[in-house]
């Protein structure tokens, strides 16, 4: 039998959550999980999560790891709240501890900056048990310092690595972003083989086009419309579009809570921020 992969999909934010699970085992592993936020009260909630939290249940699912891909600007993690409810360990980068300390002064936070709030932090090359298989870990940096993306038995989790071919890549302006880092980073995946299912973080539906959050390494090697050109071009083209780009809308808000290990209080009520 095969891995079992179940996407979920965030549409306030664009964002694609997934479970993924060995199907002799039942241990479950779940990436970039979102919490629901409401501009008008300035409050968490999590109605969203509580569906994948319904999912596991039912399919008698055993939370092994909660995976964050990297420190999200666009939406709100509930990495923690889903971990409350149904145990497992939460994993990052252990470069969320660069990440900590460029921001740190910038949000002016008291948090400590050695990962601590997070259960466990992944280099490159490291793996994860899941049952019958492994999960892989990718250093992606690029995005942000602490990108990472998840192999899988032919499956890859890239984060905000690349998107469906039609919208390109990430950008890099966030500080200690790096179009250079992000090139190599996605050179790294494209050496995958050709038919490695490729599962992205978000789909933004370009010109209104249906959902569509899933492709292969070949088809992005071949359509990606950010890839059809040389490194240097590749480079330019993205920081040149990065400065022209607009802040995240919730970035000042999310950017804090994900860092410091998306902490909530209690489940029966909103956050309030």
């Amino acid at each position: 039998m095969s891995l079992t992969v179940v996407p979920f999909y965030h549409s306030p934010s664009h964002t694609l959550s997934y479970v993924l699970f060995c199907p002799t085992t039942r241990h479950a592993a779940l990436i970039d999980a979102v919490a629901d936020y409401d501009a008008a009260t300035d409050t968490l909630s999590f109605a969203s999560a509580d569906i994948i939290i319904r999912y596991l249940e039912r399919h008698q699912l055993t939370l092994k790891w909660l995976i964050e891909t990297h420190v999200h600007a666009d939406h709100f993690s509930a990495c923690n709240y889903v971990g409350e409810q149904c145990g497992g360990q939460t994993v990052v980068s252990q470069h969320i501890r660069d990440v900590q300390k460029t921001l740190k002064p910038i949000y002016q936070l008291a948090c400590a900056t050695n990962g601590e709030q997070f259960d466990k932090q992944v280099n490159d090359g490291d793996r994860l048990p899941l049952g019958d298989y492994e999960l892989k870990v990718l250093a992606t940096p690029g995005h942000t310092p602490d990108g990472i993306s998840i192999y899988v038995d032919g499956h890859v989790f890239i984060g905000d690595t690349l998107f469906m071919p039609d919208s390109g890549s990430a950008r890099c302006d966030f500080p200690k972003g790096s179009a250079e880092q992000l090139y190599h980073s996605i050179q790294k995946l494209l050496s995958l083989p050709s038919d490695t299912k490729v599962w992205v973080c978000h789909d933004y539906q370009p010109e209104g086009r249906a959902l569509d959050y899933h492709s292969t390494i070949g088809c992005q090697r071949e359509q990606n419309v950010h890839l059809q050109q040389s490194a240097p071009q590749f480079i330019a083209q993205r920081q040149q579009r990065d400065a022209t780009l607009n802040k995240p809308k919730l970035m000042d808000k999310a950017v804090p809570f994900n860092l410091q290990g998306a902490r909530v209080g209690a489940a029966d009520s909103p956050q309030r921020l």
